[in-house]
């Protein structure tokens, strides 16, 4: 295999990262709106721990090892317009899942307080779960950017 089949395999594990945790936050947002106690959500809140490291590690390898692969492409350059499109969409799902995940952490934080309504009342109303389903709207065009390298 060639550098370059490396790097191209590195990206797309990185990215398989990134999906993997997209899917258990999914899970957790879909268990969350069904908690109806403390001891219930405190189990949910360390099933979160184990994605937030995921994906932040898989969204900085995927970046890395994107910029790598265009870097050393004879086919692509750095500033081709789905490869910026890409730049872009990159920094929407962290800026988005960033603050979707600032919304969680606050309701773990009451959580940790033992405000049982109010974390329940965080996990079941619908701005944690719609910033969610715009993560992976993002991340799902960033997807088809990749794949289908629109002005290539």
């Amino acid at each position: 295999m060639s550098f370059y089949d490396w790097m191209l395999a590195l990206h797309l594990l990185s990215v398989f990262a990134v999906a993997a945790s997209l899917v258990l936050f999914s899970a957790l947002v879909v268990v969350g709106r069904r908690m109806s106690t403390l001891e219930e959500t405190t189990l949910v809140f360390r099933l979160g721990r184990v994605g937030g490291p995921l994906n932040g590690v898989g969204m900085g390898l995927a970046l890395a090892f994107g910029i790598i692969l265009a870097l050393k492409s004879s086919d692509f350059e750095i500033w081709n317009g789905w490869i910026i499109i890409a730049f872009v969409l990159w920094a929407l799902v962290g800026a988005i899942g960033g603050w979707t995940g600032s919304y969680y952490t606050a309701a773990q934080r009451l959580a940790d307080e033992g405000k049982e309504a109010e974390v329940i009342e965080r996990l079941k109303a619908p701005y944690g779960a719609v910033l969610h389903i715009v993560t992976w709207i993002l991340f799902v065009l960033l997807l088809l950017d990749m794949i289908f390298k629109p002005g290539a």
